[in-house]
């Protein structure tokens, strides 16, 4: 069991620890029992002992200590274990190029940060009371067999054949669930087609009804599977019951045919076999979120490993990882006055070669404003990609105030890029701007003509819920305030309406120019070419036109 393995080889506690605690709760709980027959005897005669009271008081004592000391111990190490998984898969993730998590993809990492962790956590305090249960259980039934070995005997094979039955049947409800929690799945995902296409919903009513049919259909099948689930779970939760209340019909109705001195400790016998049926339902219980926990993990150690070898791969192809930075920065990155594509090619990978681009040669100047231009699938976001680091070039150089940047200063070059590329994230707080000079911001607020719906509240926008215009606003100011000597803007200005439009071509960007900026901008604005120091076009990966 990979859970087993995960504690076994990363816990920094002794788990020996925590077997005695166990032992130790378990040993306590037991004379509780004892405790009581003992007191129950004495009970019908009229007497009180205090020293059995006292014994009780100490047990109790002892349980409840264990008990959470061995709670706590559990708990903060699994949290700092899966804390753990976490940073390493932050940090795989932080090391990976494009294309690894276009291999991975991120469905399975988001599933592996949230749900599969959540589901760990979740199902820890299960495990952990059915491990309890479970030694318990030892100790009850030992204290069961010095008291009658007959009856223990006989409690122990029912006992046997109710769980084993019962575990077969639970695969089968396993399977349901699971099937239940994809149909599920589905109409999360129907519902998602609803709620992001809802304009081309309502453009179509054949769309619409078929849409609406399939989610009518989806919900069906998913009430179906979880009613029929839970009514298995009701039909094994009753079956469970009864056969327990079989072990105690078995106590006053079996044993006493087959030993002659049982009438002795029946009433021991009874209490104590009334005694196992809680621990062993908390242990059946357990079993499915030591399942759910198992496979959790799991899925999370292969991915894991996927992040791993895709990572190696990397390293094999560019011959360093794409996110590997030396301490401190390479003086030829301070102070840029060019930047220059020699020879570049690139070329997506594919059974029979995908699309390239290239050879590329370029140049890109401090103070100057440049246009790249091109038809769509021309390979213009593959350029800009190779142009700020985010892809390693299969061939040729990119050259820095006419040195070549080595493949190990990667991070150390893109640390010099401000972008707005195309399928930008907007983040509400403003990361890696420190200190944040409050009047600077409000001022490129009202400079990009968004003061009356934002403001800066601490080190983050009052909101983001923007049109999509103005969260392009909000993300060349966050391009701004990093001060870098390097800003590339990839269309950035076709969600703008006509006036901000002319704003962002006739002031933003000779503004820009004049703090001497290298500004790359990605736009098809051929009505404002004439604002550009120089123009690549791009056709078929290549730059077929250069005006300079």
């Amino acid at each position: 069991m990979r859970l087993f393995d995960i504690l076994r080889s990363r816990a920094r506690i002794d788990l020996r620890t925590v077997v005695v605690l166990l032992i130790m709760a378990a040993i306590s709980t037991t004379m509780v029992l004892v405790v009581v027959n003992l007191a129950s005897e004495q009970a019908q005669s009229g007497e009180v002992s205090p020293r059995l009271m006292s014994l009780m008081g100490i047990s109790l004592l002892g349980f409840i200590w264990a008990q959470h000391k061995a709670d706590v111990l559990v708990s903060a190490e699994v949290e700092r274990i899966l804390h753990e998984l976490r940073t390493r898969l932050f940090d795989r993730v932080r090391k990976s190029g494009p294309e690894v998590l276009e291999s991975v993809g991120q469905g399975p990492v988001q599933a592996a940060m949230t749900q599969e962790m959540q589901t760990i956590s979740n199902a820890l305090p299960m495990m952990l009371n059915g491990v309890q249960q479970l030694v318990l259980i030892v100790f009850v039934s030992l204290y069961l067999a010095w008291l009658s070995l007959f009856a223990f005997v006989i409690v122990g094979v029912l006992a046997v054949l109710a769980v084993g039955i019962h575990l077969h049947r639970v695969r089968r409800i396993n399977s349901a669930t699971r099937a239940a929690v994809e149909d599920e799945g589905k109409l999360f995902g129907g519902l998602s087609d609803l709620l992001d296409g809802f304009k081309e919903v309502k453009m179509n009513n054949l769309r619409r009804d078929a849409l609406l049919a399939q989610l009518n259909e989806r919900s069906g099948r998913a009430r179906d599977t979880k009613s029929a689930t839970k009514t298995q779970w009701s039909r094994e939760t009753a079956s469970i019951q009864l056969a327990f209340y079989f072990m105690m019909a078995a106590m006053v109705f079996i044993v006493p045919n087959f030993t002659t001195d049982y009438h002795d400790v029946a009433v021991q016998t009874a209490t104590a076999t009334l005694f196992l049926l809680g621990p062993i339902g908390s242990t059946i219980m357990a079993v499915p979120s030591f399942n759910d926990a198992d496979a959790a993990i799991s899925k999370i150690t292969e991915l894991e490993t996927r992040l791993g070898e895709a990572l190696e791969q990397q390293r094999a192809e560019t011959g360093a990882e794409a996110d590997e930075a030396l301490a401190g920065s390479s003086q030829r990155f301070q102070d840029i006055q060019e930047i220059a594509l020699k020879d570049v090619r690139f070329t997506y990978p594919g059974p029979t070669g995908g699309f390239g681009v290239g050879p590329l040669n370029a140049r890109y100047k401090s103070g100057e404003i440049t246009f790249i231009t091109g038809g769509n699938g021309s390979g213009k976001s593959t350029i800009i990609a190779l142009l700020t680091g985010l892809r390693p070039v299969d061939s040729g150089e990119i050259m820095v105030n006419g040195h070549a940047v080595p493949v190990e200063k990667l991070q150390d070059y893109r640390d010099r890029f401000a972008t707005v590329l195309s399928g930008y994230h907007l983040f509400g707080e403003l990361y890696g701007i420190d200190p944040i000079d409050p009047e600077r911001v409000d001022d490129l607020i009202r400079q990009m003509e968004v003061d009356h719906k934002v403001t800066l509240e601490g080190n983050a926008f009052s909101t983001t819920a923007l049109s999509q215009g103005q969260r392009k606003r909000l993300a060349l100011i966050a391009a701004q305030l990093e001060e870098k000597p390097i800003l590339v803007l990839d269309e950035w200005a076709a969600d703008q309406d006509p006036h901000f439009r002319a704003v962002f071509y006739e002031e933003l960007l000779p503004s820009l120019r004049e703090q001497g900026k290298i500004l790359i901008c990605v736009t098809h604005d051929d009505r404002w070419f004439h604002i550009a120091d120089r123009i690549y076009h791009v056709r078929d990966g290549q730059f077929d036109e250069v005006r300079e």
